[in-house]
């Protein structure tokens, strides 16, 4: 299945709201989003990693976030739940996206 990975910058003052309305509009069971540190002060990043069907700049749209750059990777249909988290790595040719499974919780 095909996916996209991106990241969305939320004010962190509403930082709780916004990220657990956001990941529903995402859908069900999909995998955990990656928090980075630093950035700008007052906003938080999240890298996603979300179906290539569901629209998900219309989504951040509606929550007022702002969405970086859409990344599409094939990834394994028996991966895309939460028993795995985005994650990245960087490359020669860029940054590489992929899921890594997790079987504790956050």
């Amino acid at each position: 299945m095909f996916v996209n990975c991106f990241t969305v910058t939320m004010v962190s003052r509403f930082y709780e709201t916004i990220l657990k309305g956001i990941s529903n509009d995402f859908g069900k069971n999909i995998p955990r989003s990656l928090p980075f540190d630093g950035g700008t002060m007052g906003f938080i990043t999240h890298l996603y990693c979300v179906d290539a069907n569901v629209n998900v700049k219309e989504i951040c749209k509606k929550n007022n976030c702002k969405i970086g750059s859409l990344s599409k990777i094939q990834i394994e249909e028996n991966t895309y739940n939460n028993n795995y988290i985005v994650s990245y790595t960087n490359t020669k040719e860029g940054q590489k996206c992929y899921l890594e499974f997790k079987n504790s919780a956050f």
